[in-house]
């Protein structure tokens, strides 16, 4: 662990979004001090100042000197090489991931101290009723509501799963850091898990470097199916059907289906020769084999998760129906 993350450690409280910039863009300095170098690094501070300063200027309403530091930049950047072009552009860019980030954290962090929100289900419904709304109307109503969400990829969208991972584990890494019980040897360990994170992105070839082919897109797309919309939906649909149960005295029946799914990958022709009827059919394979495999995960936690030996005269004997069918 080095100097630069023991002070870290030490002076941040991981309670404010300004810690959490603080100690990713430290990080991250930390990691390009070792991975380009001193001299590389000052450049770089200096074209930050520099873009920094015009921006200000102009936020300011001084045009001309905000023309001249942008025409300095400009100088400043021209006389880069492309080697150097590039790693400027990566700092920048990974720098503003982090951020990201963090701004994400925060905002998740902010909505756990709501002690109410104001559009929550719960909320709505509360509305509803108090606005005339009866019970029986608002039950019917919600059980007949019908979205459609359709998935659609495409190259310009798709960033690697590779990044995408190591993004979600930064933002793990962040919510882990807002315990409150953490020890400082707890911080220091969490600090050296975001230091690797962060230098393996570095390390990391962001880009691709072949076109990725209608099968890439869907498996980018089933990505997000499976990072994050197989949790969100059901944790929706269950606060959807408690506020329901509560107003109503009736939850959502387990046969409503609210929330639908349609998906364009792997099938939208409007003009992509690439997209035949074999691509169509391997991406409609494909995601029946993610949709089996994630079953599959759920069944193996319910085996953990109900381990009761005993069971209902009528459980048992659809069970012994379901034995025997199979």
């Amino acid at each position: 662990m080095t100097d630069t993350t023991d002070d870290i450690a030490e002076e941040i409280s991981f309670q404010s979004f300004d810690d959490d910039c603080k100690l990713l863009g430290n990080l991250l300095n930390d990691v390009l001090q070792r991975e380009v170098g001193h001299k590389f690094m000052e450049k770089l501070e200096r074209n930050r100042i520099l873009a920094q300063s015009a921006c200000n200027m102009r936020m300011a309403g001084i045009e001309d000197a905000a023309e001249l530091l942008e025409k300095q930049l400009a100088s400043e950047i021209s006389n880069m090489d492309l080697e150097e072009a590039l790693t400027l552009a990566r700092a920048f860019s990974h720098y503003l991931n982090l951020m990201g980030i963090a701004e994400t954290h925060h905002r998740v962090r902010k909505s756990r101290n709501f002690t109410h929100l104001s559009k929550s289900c719960d909320d709505i419904f509360n509305q509803l009723v108090q606005g005339g709304v009866s019970p029986d109307e608002l039950y019917t109503t919600v059980c007949k509501q019908e979205v459609e969400i359709v998935l659609t990829a495409h190259p310009t969208q798709i960033n690697r799963r590779t990044l995408q991972y190591k993004h979600i584990r930064i933002a793990h890494l962040l919510d882990y850091n807002d315990r409150p019980d953490l020890t400082h040897e707890d911080k220091e360990m969490a600090i050296e898990d975001l230091m690797r994170e962060i230098t393996s992105i570095w390390q990391t070839d962001e880009l691709r470097r072949h076109q990725p082919t209608p099968v890439d897109e869907a498996r980018a797309g089933l990505n997000i199916v499976e990072q994050s919309l197989w949790r969100a939906i059901p944790h929706y649909l269950r606060r959807v059907s408690n506020a329901l149960k509560k107003h109503t005295g009736r939850a959502l029946p387990l046969t409503c289906t609210p929330i639908k799914f349609g998906s364009w990958m792997g099938g939208d022709r409007d003009g992509n020769p690439n997209v035949t009827a074999k691509v169509t059919r391997d991406v409609s394979l494909l995601s029946r084999w993610m949709a089996m495999d994630l079953y599959i995960r759920e069944v193996d936690s319910l085996r953990f998760e109900l381990s009761m030996n005993r069971c209902s005269h009528k459980l048992l004997r659809l069970a012994h129906e379901l034995l025997e069918k199979g």
